[in-house]
């Protein structure tokens, strides 16, 4: 099951009606605020955050809202990024990498990519996953010319950071 939050919504009801700006480290702490109170109340594998109405995003608000979401939170949930734009990327890569870590974000034009930090190899395994749409570790090694116990390693990995979900021993991205 996956759990949408709308940051347009979350931000008129803890900073101002109207505002599409994540500026300043309190803006940044009142969102995350907002977001803990939906996770407290609802149960979910996966958290899609979407940033479509957001004009702006600085890099305290991406540190309090995704740096301090994902180094808190990420082993009970997925948490997905929607309608992340190149402005919004900037912040976000920053915070993940000063941070070392890494998250799913899904583009305007529904393109899945992983920002932040990652090895080339599991990026690379995660493209073919998202290319094939949900496999086996046998199934991606087919498809990537990998040895079977590499690609096993590379979608458990996956699955550690949360960017992978794994049912039935098939793997697959949070969504498509």
């Amino acid at each position: 099951m996956t759990l949408p939050i709308d940051l347009k919504e979350i931000l008129r009801q803890t900073v101002a009606d109207g505002y599409g700006d994540l500026v300043t480290r309190r803006t940044g702490q009142a969102v995350r605020s907002g977001i803990e109170r939906i996770l407290s109340r609802l149960d979910g594998e996966t958290v899609l955050i979407d940033f479509g109405s957001v004009r702006c995003l600085d890099l305290s608000c991406a540190d309090e809202i995704v740096g301090r979401l994902l180094r808190e939170r990420a082993q009970e949930r997925s948490f997905v990024l929607l309608n992340v734009d190149d402005g919004h990327r900037e912040a976000i890569e920053f915070v993940l990498e000063r941070n070392n870590l890494a998250a799913l974000a899904k583009t305007k034009s529904g393109e899945l990519q992983i920002l932040g930090t990652l090895s080339e190899p599991a990026r690379r395994a995660f493209a073919a996953l998202v290319r094939l749409g949900e496999a086996t570790a046998e199934e991606l090694a087919q498809e990537t010319s990998l040895p079977p116990e590499s690609a096993g390693e590379l979608l458990e990995e996956l699955c550690r950071l949360r960017l992978v979900l794994r049912a039935a021993g098939r793997y697959r991205a949070p969504v498509r």
